[in-house]
């Protein structure tokens, strides 16, 4: 039954939607990912990461080794370190599984608990507490989004340590269609 239902997914794959946005406000609950609700207009930072952190793209997340380094030069502008960029192979144990290496920041697809609808990425971050030490982080990324200006960015910004904030034109706004390039409070 199971290779049944295996290959009917194979065989007929559901349609990818493309999703614009087309508002200069984003509609209520519409949020690039969950971190705090606009806090402040300058971005608090609740941690951070003791060495620079390889990237692992899992080889069917949203984003390309280009789109990749782009959004990694960003922060590297800022000052920010990253150790190595990898394309994980298809039978990588972490990607299939979500398990996050430590030392590591996973892009991939969206996971089961992804509020579809109301979030274009989202990042996970694990940290401890005590210290603020960032020790792993997983950001998911809406497959029909991976190629966008700014998301990526945007939550890069989130694995290394940073809440959103409002402020329009600004890389760590919450809501895409309100953000930027802005980086006040974000050198390092």
């Amino acid at each position: 039954m199971k290779a049944l239902l295996l290959w009917i997914a194979i065989a007929y794959p559901v349609p990818h939607t493309a999703h614009t946005v087309d508002r200069l406000l984003p509609p209520p609950q519409t949020w690039v990912c969950p971190a705090k609700t606009f806090a402040s207009d300058i971005p608090t930072r609740s941690g951070s990461w003791r060495y620079p952190p390889n990237i692992i793209l899992c080889h069917r997340g949203p984003v390309n080794m280009g789109r990749t380094e782009k959004a990694v030069g960003y922060w590297k502008r800022l000052g920010y370190e990253f150790g190595n960029i990898k394309i994980a192979p298809s039978d990588d144990y972490g990607c299939a599984t979500g398990q996050v290496p430590y030392s590591t920041i996973m892009i991939d697809i969206p996971s089961q608990g992804f509020k579809m609808g109301t979030h274009l990425g989202t990042t996970k971050t694990w940290r401890n507490n005590d210290t603020g030490q960032i020790f792993k982080a997983k950001i998911e990324i809406m497959s029909a989004w991976g190629d966008s200006e700014r998301i990526l960015e945007h939550e890069l910004g989130h694995a290394m340590g940073f809440d959103d904030v409002h402020h329009v034109g600004h890389i760590m706004n919450g809501s895409w269609s309100l953000g930027g390039y802005g980086t006040e409070g974000l050198k390092k």
